[in-house]
């Protein structure tokens, strides 16, 4: 495979590259050594996924290399261990000062794209390239959990429940045997996609899911899309520190309508009234455990359990929050003309503020609507 040097760092690139290519690798390298951001862009055809992975891996290679040499360095006070190479010829990434301290690790890469088919065919490039770096891909519970019973459930909300369930109780023989048998070699050596690492969790029996959190903390370079790195709340549950980190969007141009897709929701009165409806199921349950519990005190019985930490009283409020939440949208007048509202962002903590949804009273609220959730999903 030809090696080509480009802003003093060697990469291996599968054929010899065209000037477009030299170019662009030229310039994420820049970016990478001067710590800056960069918006690439290249003709369709000439490569971008293969230029991406060699120069971002080669430029990884050399830091891993260049972060060695310093330390046998320091533990020979200073001395050179190659003459023909001083410590001085690596670059900025370890003998400059400029570099923030936890650039003392060699930093992770994270590469995102749009969606995992996508993912999928960078993988296949990278196995195309002599890099063989540690390799994660993170991937939903939906997509990645392989126990029957979890898989079976209806929604995505439900499945995230028994899995949780199962985990805490260690009623899950696959999650039960990610520590065992997360050093097995072909489970954490070669470049595995979505499929790969389904298809190696059935055939070891481990759940591919916990898996690819586990290969994570090793990982090299981490494959992703967007919305797991866009999305704060995704960020915090995959446990993603982007502090020194390498992030490289793919096919950017999709970013801008995803961010506008993260941060906007719909409530549609179909929504309200599931939600009402649902609210009066609890409502009716419970009741029907106070009365049982009155009755079994007359004959001094076992009190039944509710399953839920609230009180008739606070279920009744969150039930009075919605309908009040129904009549404010209700009494929002629309145009004739079919054409709908546009309003200042401000304007729906004004709509929510008539149903006492407030700063104030928001965590309360969250918290009442998520134990109830987990009731009904018991």
């Amino acid at each position: 495979m030809p090696k080509i040097k480009l802003n003093g760092i060697t990469i291996d690139f599968p054929f010899p590259p065209y000037k477009c290519q030299e170019e662009y690798m030229s310039k994420v390298l820049e970016c990478l050594q001067k710590q800056v951001n960069g918006i690439l862009e290249s003709p369709t055809g000439t490569g971008k996924t293969l230029c991406l992975l060699c120069s971002a891996l080669a430029w990884q290679g050399h830091f891993k290399d260049a972060v060695s040499a310093q330390k046998i360095a320091q533990r020979l006070n200073g001395a050179e261990l190659f003459s023909d190479q001083p410590l001085s010829s690596w670059g900025k990434a370890v003998t400059g000062t400029d570099v923030p301290a936890y650039y003392s690790d060699v930093p992770k890469i994270i590469y995102a794209s749009r969606t995992h088919s996508q993912l999928t065919q960078v993988i296949s490039e990278l196995k195309n390239t002599v890099y063989r770096p540690k390799v994660c891909v993170l991937g939903s519970r939906d997509q990645l959990c392989i126990h029957p019973e979890v898989k079976r459930q209806e929604n995505n909300h439900m499945q995230i429940h028994l899995c949780r369930l199962k985990v805490t109780a260690r009623m899950c023989h696959f999650y039960n045997n990610v520590e065992e048998k997360s050093t097995e070699k072909d489970l954490i050596n070669p470049i595995l996609d979505i499929e790969d690492l389904i298809k190696n969790g059935n055939k070891h029996r481990v759940c591919p899911y916990y898996l690819s959190r586990n290969l994570k903390q090793q990982a090299d370079i981490i494959f992703m899309p967007y919305n797991y790195l866009l999305d704060s709340k995704s960020r915090r549950s995959h446990n993603l520190d982007l502090k020194g980190t390498v992030v490289i969007l793919d096919e950017a141009h999709n970013v801008e309508r995803l961010c506008e897709e993260l941060t906007s929701f719909d409530l549609t009165p179909y929504d309200l009234a599931s939600a009402v409806d649902a609210i009066n199921i609890v409502l009716e349950d419970q009741a029907r455990k106070v009365e049982q519990n009155e009755i079994n005190s007359e004959f001094n019985m076992e009190h039944v359990s509710s399953g839920l930490n609230m009180d008739l009283e606070d279920i009744a409020k969150i039930k009075r929050i919605l309908l009040q939440l129904e009549s404010a949208i209700d009494a929002v007048e629309l145009p004739p003309s079919g054409s709908g509202l546009t309003k200042d962002g401000s304007y729906i903590f004004d709509l929510f503020a008539k149903a006492q949804i407030t700063f104030q009273t928001q965590n309360s609220l969250i918290e009442s609507l998520e134990q109830i959730v987990q009731y009904l999903a018991g």
